[in-house]
Formats: structure tokens, C-alpha cells, sequence
């Protein structure tokens, strides 16, 4: 069993360019910037999207990579106001980004958060109240509460 760690500070994104908002989120987040293999995931990160983008278009991300140490799924999401350019699906910016370090043996815990978050997303107003909440209480808690996480 894997413990999953939703990490959401409303993570406010600079960057517009998806490999440089992919770091800029890692070192934003407490959990990701503590793995002692940040590097290494962020590379794993990078190279997947170099592969084939994780935009999945209605301004949303999901990109993702295996984090060897720990054994801990990390959730992290940020919020871009620019957009960032994410050679999505619809070629539009992504706004909301979520960053996933699934360690080794995860696979079952990754997809059912990867299948809820996914579902959450393509409503249209479940977008738009992560786009516009302010409190990161609240949209801690929001997400929290549809994911069914506890911790």
C-alpha cells in the first residue's frame, strides 16, 4: 500500500514555458522539494513530455513521473493566470497543472487518482472554481473532499 500526499498550497505559477512551470512547481511544493531525488524526478517529468505532452486541453495538465525514493504518491497542482504553452491537445495554455511522483509500485493508486481527477476536470465548473479560488484552504479542502483523500 501506498501512501498518497496531496500537496496543494495554491501554488501560484510564473512560468509559461511547461518544462520551466514543471520546476518552478516541484520547488514550490514542501514534499517535492524535500525527495532527496528532485533532480532525478524532474528530469523523468521532462523527458516523458518531451515524448508525448500530458496537456490534455481544456487548459489542463497532468504531467507526471516515478520518483525511485520514498513510498509516497505526491499530488502537487498550480495555478497559471498567463497560461502556460503545454503543446496540449486543443493547442491551448494550461492553467491548471497537477504534478504526480508516483514511486515504484503505485500503479494502483495512480490511476485511480489519475481516473478521479480526470473526472473531476472535464466538468467545466469544477475548472473554473479552481481557476477562482483565492484560499488554498478551500481549494485544498475541495479537492480533498472530491478526491477522497484524508491526509
Amino acid at each position: 500500500m501506498v501512501d498518497v500526499v496531496f500537496d496543494c498550497n495554491l501554488c501560484e505559477l510564473e512560468a509559461t514555458d511547461k518544462f520551466e512551470a514543471i520546476r518552478e512547481l516541484t520547488v514550490k511544493t514542501d514534499s517535492l522539494r524535500s525527495l532527496s531525488g528532485l533532480e532525478q524526478f524532474q528530469e523523468n517529468v521532462i523527458r516523458r513530455e518531451r515524448n508525448m505532452s500530458t496537456g490534455l486541453g481544456k487548459g489542463v495538465a497532468i504531467a507526471h513521473g516515478q520518483c525511485p525514493e520514498g513510498k509516497k504518491l505526491i499530488i502537487a497542482l498550480g495555478i497559471s493566470r498567463k497560461g502556460i504553452e503545454f503543446n496540449s491537445i486543443d493547442k491551448k495554455p494550461v492553467h491548471i497543472l497537477f504534478l504526480i511522483a508516483n514511486p515504484p509500485n503505485s500503479q494502483i493508486e495512480y490511476l485511480s487518482f489519475l481516473s478521479k481527477i480526470v473526472g473531476l476536470l472535464r466538468s467545466e465548473s469544477f475548472r473554473s472554481s479552481l481557476l477562482n479560488t483565492k484560499d488554498s484552504f478551500i481549494m485544498n479542502t475541495r479537492l480533498r473532499y472530491f478526491l477522497n483523500l484524508s491526509n
